[in-house]
């Protein structure tokens, strides 16, 4: 796992995933599969996706461990009415963030973790679910060798580790893209 202090430079200085909304959020809102709800970006870093969220309706709460990322996501959002929140994803609670969100989203969180941290985030992602909740998960994933996915750097979840982990109460399901040792899961408690 990659360290606050390193995050922290990286959102310093330029951060390789800092390109603005993900595409896979942004085609689930246009194309209507995801609504405005009540919303939270776990790992928000600077912002991109939880600012897409707050301009297409969604009331959302923005999450990070490094200050600095959550500094520039201030800073992005400008007047937008987003609530960022320093706070450790693994942790039995995190304050400052209260109830429970029709929407979740994680790009790059869990499968930075390691063994007993995926699991303790996975409760995290349980108990801020409630019956309905989407909980929309994009992460390199070990189909192919690390060392040989193109742009692909770290090792990311195993095939049927998102079973293991969301299955008993979510379902699951894989969308099309992205491929080449990444995938994204939409999945609906």
């Amino acid at each position: 796992m990659v360290g606050r202090r390193a995050y922290d430079f990286m959102y310093r200085t330029w951060a390789p995933w800092e390109t603005g909304p993900r595409a896979e959020l942004v085609a689930l809102v246009e194309s209507g599969v995801l609504k405005p709800g009540r919303a939270i970006d776990l790992g928000c870093g600077s912002g991109a996706n939880a600012i897409f969220l707050a301009e297409h309706g969604f009331d959302v709460t923005g999450v990070d461990f490094s200050p600095k990322g959550l500094e520039k996501a201030r800073d992005n959002a400008g007047k937008l009415p987003i609530e960022f929140v320093e706070g450790d994803l693994t942790a039995e609670e995190i304050p400052g963030v209260e109830g429970t969100f029709d929407l979740l989203v994680d790009y790059g969180v869990l499968d930075d973790l390691k063994g007993p941290d995926r699991e303790k985030m996975a409760r995290t992602v349980k108990r801020l679910s409630h019956q309905g909740s989407r909980f929309l998960l994009w992460c390199f994933y070990d189909e192919i060798p690390w060392w040989r996915r193109k742009g692909a750097r770290f090792p990311g979840l195993k095939p049927g580790e998102e079973t293991t982990l969301f299955a008993d109460t979510f379902e699951i399901e894989r969308l099309d893209e992205p491929k080449n040792g990444f995938a994204a899961f939409l999945m609906r408690r």
